[in-house]
């Protein structure tokens, strides 16, 4: 039986976590895929579009859809007009200065936003909050590029006048802005530095921000990094900058606490990316933790798949899981692309898995498993000892592999059962922190 493609789609559950421009990204994805009725989506678009300065496209929309467009929506055009036109105005001389290199030059080597409107009498003493405001109002405008370009010299002025002072409110902001900004224009390695500097912001709460505050904006940017990791080409260095912090055990313990959801991607990582190999143990220990069936914050077949892989080494099913996948990736915008690649990693990891458990394994089983040939299975699996590094040997007379017994290393044993305690401490405190906040 196939499942209704629309209960494995997340974006009811990441849509709160991401900026208005990149839901109609996603909102065009589910169109695309007829995952919901084409009606439904344009509404939606014109809600989410509504609340930005892209009013000309919400009025096609509703053409689109064949109803009459709200005299609010009309007249609403006409002041976000005026707002943008008064921003350029206000802004024009110092960009007039900005597209000049030597004058560039010169307001970058001045101390204080009074010591450049010194500099050029042009320039009235907000010159700075005038050109943050412009930038803001061209990305919800959707010129995305200009945005990127007028932030970056807004942040290399302000900071370089404050180098040795925290960001302020509007220097930070500036980073989000930069980000969303460059994963729109699918900027992915500048993005990926973007995605970095806030983190090391956050990390350092040079913000002084509440727990609370601290762990929903680490939770708006793991979702944001997600752009980067699944929508960068796969292997290049954006996506490759990106995968540790997505993966490290505070911002497991972030994903844990406020978007379990997020664990749907974390097991993607796992498979897509085989130089996570040596994540995977730990990863897998917390997943199941948080997607069991006791606990069940959040499981799907990608998460099922992978706990009956590792944790309970049933591969019956987990290769019934991995029949769904397909249907999960599908419907999903971020692994829309992936499942060959997917569908070809959870093979290797089965049969690998498969593999460290089993002294003897009959090729002809294994070839009716990935539909292939024996003599062709025999070269896979080959193929797969050796990546894999493992210590086994093929009986080609008896059409058997023969895997080596590793005698147990207490060692071993003794750091799998407390590498995780940090993860479990992170938990019992948050859990803590809820319980006294519902008394």
């Amino acid at each position: 039986m196939v499942d209704d493609p629309s209960c494995y789609d997340l974006t009811h559950k990441i849509s709160p976590f991401l900026d208005r421009h990149m839901l109609v990204a996603v909102l065009d994805f589910l169109k695309e895929h007829a995952i919901y009725e084409e009606k439904d989506i344009v509404k939606a678009k014109i809600d989410i579009v509504a609340g930005t300065c892209m009013i000309d496209f919400a009025l096609d929309m509703y053409k689109e859809i064949g109803e009459d467009v709200p005299d609010s929506l009309v007249a609403l055009k006409e002041t976000t007009l005026e707002k943008v036109q008064s921003a350029q105005q206000k802004a024009l001389p110092l960009l007039q200065i900005l597209e000049n290199e030597e004058d560039l030059a010169k307001i970058k080597t001045c101390k204080s936003t009074q010591e450049i409107c010194d500099e050029f009498s042009d320039l009235d003493s907000d010159c700075m909050d005038t050109l943050w405001e412009y930038s803001r109002l061209l990305f919800d405008c959707g010129n995305y590029e200009l945005a990127v370009l007028l932030l970056k010299h807004y942040r290399s002025i302000t900071m370089s006048q404050e180098a040795d002072s925290p960001a302020t409110e509007k220097q930070y902001w500036a980073i989000w802005g930069t980000l969303a900004s460059c994963i729109l224009n699918g900027f992915w390695d500048e993005a990926a530095t973007q995605v970095n500097q806030l983190d090391a912001t956050l990390e350092s709460n040079s913000m002084k921000m509440t727990k609370t505050e601290q762990v929903t904006q680490k939770a708006w940017l793991l979702h944001w990094a997600a752009f980067v990791i699944f929508k960068s080409e796969k292997g290049s260095q954006p996506a490759i900058k990106l995968l540790d912090l997505f993966l490290s055990e505070k911002n497991l313990s972030v994903i844990s606490i406020s978007c379990p959801h997020l664990f749907r991607y974390v097991a993607t990582c796992l498979i897509l990316h085989k130089r996570l190999k040596h994540m995977v143990k730990d990863t897998v220990a917390i997943i199941n933790y948080e997607c069991s069936e006791t606990n069940a914050a959040y499981k799907d077949p990608i998460t099922k798949f992978i706990t009956a892989l590792y944790i309970d080494m049933d591969f019956d099913e987990a290769q019934k899981q991995l029949k769904k996948c397909k249907q999960v990736l599908e419907v999903d915008y971020f692994l829309k692309d992936s499942w060959e690649e997917f569908e070809e990693n959870a093979r290797l990891l089965i049969f690998e898995t498969y593999c460290r458990i089993h002294q003897c394994i009959n090729i002809h089983m294994l070839a009716s498993r990935i539909n292939m040939n024996p003599e062709e299975a025999e070269l896979w699996i080959v193929k797969l000892i050796q990546s894999a590094k493992l210590d086994a040997r093929i009986d080609s007379e008896k059409s058997r592999i023969l895997m080596a017994k590793q005698p147990p290393n207490v060692y071993q044993q003794v750091m799998e059962r407390t590498k995780n305690l940090a993860f479990r401490s992170t938990m019992i405190l948050s859990n803590l922190d809820k319980a006294k906040g519902q008394k």
